[in-house]
């Protein structure tokens, strides 16, 4: 199964998607980039994605 990864920020009253990844390290160097903008930082999360839309063609894996 495929994951991407996505960094966000609870630091208001909503939890804020900042950025959605499928490379860990792109995802990591943004979030480094990005949480002193917050008051309690950046956080990063592994989601798994049991589909994925390339070259106008959905596969699906169950």
């Amino acid at each position: 199964m495929k994951q991407v990864w996505i960094v966000y920020h609870d630091s208001g009253p909503d939890n804020n998607i900042l950025g959605v990844f499928d490379d860990e390290k792109e995802a990591y160097d943004f979030q480094e980039l990005i949480a002193p903008q917050y008051e309690n930082g950046a956080l990063l999360t592994p989601f798994p994605v049991p589909w994925r839309c390339t070259d106008h063609v959905t596969e699906l894996r169950v």
